[in-house]
């Protein structure tokens, strides 16, 4: 069902709204990296919870509220098909034209994501214009044709309905696969991972008010190299990108791979803080386009294990509920109020009630006593981590500065948080109990094993693979291997 909400104000007085996702972001990062945003939000939420730790069961739980248990979006079926736009927060705002923009594959058209908007586009960081020929997907289309290739591409061009775009995204992909992969790899990247194509294509589509906006922009997600406009990050050398860092062999061997996860830490937080640049400069043109009072809010849908003591020293987002996958931003720029700092517990399964209330000129109080969050199996793509320890289902819940988090297997274990020091988690000696309020979470599925077994056999029901060549070499593109 929808969120609950009061009655809408005149249709006149309706402000915008905005969801940026800032994908894969964690909370201390981007208190370290992100002055920018967090000088310029009316509201911060200091202790806010993504509701899953990687980014399809996430977003369906963003836009329904809801635990991957209940709104069946996870590892084993990752497609949103199943989920009514009626159900989500955009079922309360029915007078608001709906726009999404993604360069997250899991969170894009090719898993049905595009359904419950009204505009969407897909964006990838060498389709500098969305709208015309993509040349990576037409070429690995035309593989093992040699010149012919070529030739077809040229024609495709010029019989395109969009040819000088579609030129200028050939020349783009030409000129930064000589960077990539050619004789000029010891420069940085020429373009960045799709901020500027997203903030672009979301600016373009937005012809009539009220609007819900989408945009999710995947920089500060792997693989991480230097790129064109970041602060030079210190320690990294030229020419050095993430692309060969496995997490298995990260997990395997910490110290051995130390020198390469210092990197990837720096480029990591370099991405952030382009992000921090890009998102004030797109909040501004999205101000100055706009009619109406635009409010934005800014979160991550999880963060990123960077093999730390308290990440466990896992690396990715793969077989964890830490609190560095978990622990995220929540920012609100220019709310009808300005209530500073919010302390306490905050879930994305309230996310919805947040950006309805901001549409209706309110801003609701949205601290929680008690929080919780899902992971059902392990993430995909991720074949080299094999094995129980990865392929589970994960809960945790959270009550005051103690965190819970057990699986399907019975473990259990208790952590102490500490509000001053995000993404840090102290494990609690002794044996752990699952606290007997945390039913009310898991009402549909008390049983966490006998839910797993469920939801895999019905995904091995399912076609083996239903998605095309150019999608996989997006998830390729990304990091997912």
């Amino acid at each position: 069902m929808a969120h609950a909400a009061s009655d809408p104000p005149p249709e006149d007085e309706a402000r915008n709204v905005v969801l940026l996702c800032l994908d894969t972001v964690r909370k201390d990062y981007f208190d370290a990296f992100a002055p920018r945003i967090r000088e310029r939000a009316d509201v911060q939420y200091a202790g806010c919870r993504a509701a899953s730790a990687w980014s399809t069961p996430s977003h369906a739980s963003m836009f329904s509220g809801r635990l991957p248990h209940d709104h069946g979006v996870h590892t084993y079926a990752p497609s949103f098909t199943g989920l009514d736009r009626s159900a989500t927060l955009l079922g309360d705002l029915p007078d608001h034209r709906a726009v999404g923009v993604s360069a997250n594959v899991y969170a894009g058209s090719a898993y049905g994501f595009d359904g419950l908007f009204d505009d969407f586009a897909d964006v990838t960081r060498y389709r500098r214009y969305p709208d015309a020929l993509d040349p990576v997907a037409f070429v690995d289309e035309h593989a093992g044709e040699g010149l012919a290739t070529y030739r077809a591409l040229a024609r495709a061009v010029a019989a395109h309905d969009h040819p000088a775009r579609s030129l200028a995204n050939v020349a783009a992909h030409r000129a930064n696969d000589l960077v990539r992969h050619g004789p000029l790899g010891a420069l940085p990247e020429l373009f960045d991972d799709g901020a500027r194509v997203a903030g672009r294509a979301a600016r373009s589509r937005l012809d009539s008010e009220p609007f819900f906006l989408f945009v999710n922009v995947m920089d500060a997600h792997e693989p991480h190299r230097r790129v064109r406009g970041y602060d030079g990050p210190g320690g990294v050398p030229r020419g050095w990108s993430s692309e060969s860092l496995d997490p298995a062999d990260v997990v395997g061997d910490v110290p051995g791979r130390m020198t390469d996860v210092r990197r990837y830490r720096a480029l990591y937080g370099a991405s952030i803080d382009y992000l921090d640049r890009w998102t004030v400069d797109f909040v501004d043109r999205l101000q100055d386009a706009t009619d109406r009072e635009t409010t934005v809010v800014v979160t991550a849908d999880h963060g990123e294990n960077l093999a730390y003591t308290d990440d466990e020293r896992l690396f990715g987002h793969i077989g964890s509920l830490s609190e560095g996958l978990l622990h995220v931003p929540l920012c609100v720029l220019n709310a009808p109020e300005n209530l500073g700092t919010v302390e306490g517990s905050v879930s994305h399964l309230d996310l919805g009630r947040l950006l309805v209330g901001l549409a209706r000129g309110e801003t609701p109080d949205v601290v929680r006593d008690r929080a919780a969050a899902e992971l059902v199996g392990r993430t995909p793509s991720n074949d080299a981590l094999t094995g129980e320890r990865w392929d589970r289902a994960r809960r945790c819940v959270y009550e005051d500065d103690r965190k819970w988090v057990w699986d399907d297997a019975g473990t259990v274990r208790a952590y102490d948080l500490d509000p001053a020091r995000p993404c840090e988690q102290t494990p609690v000696e002794g044996d752990a109990t699952v606290p007997d309020w945390a039913s009310e979470f898991f009402t549909t599925e008390p049983d966490l094993a006998a839910f797993r077994e469920r939801a895999r056999a019905r995904a091995d029901e399912r076609d083996a693979d239903p998605l095309d060549a150019d999608v996989h070499r997006r998830l390729a593109d990304l990091g997912y291997r």
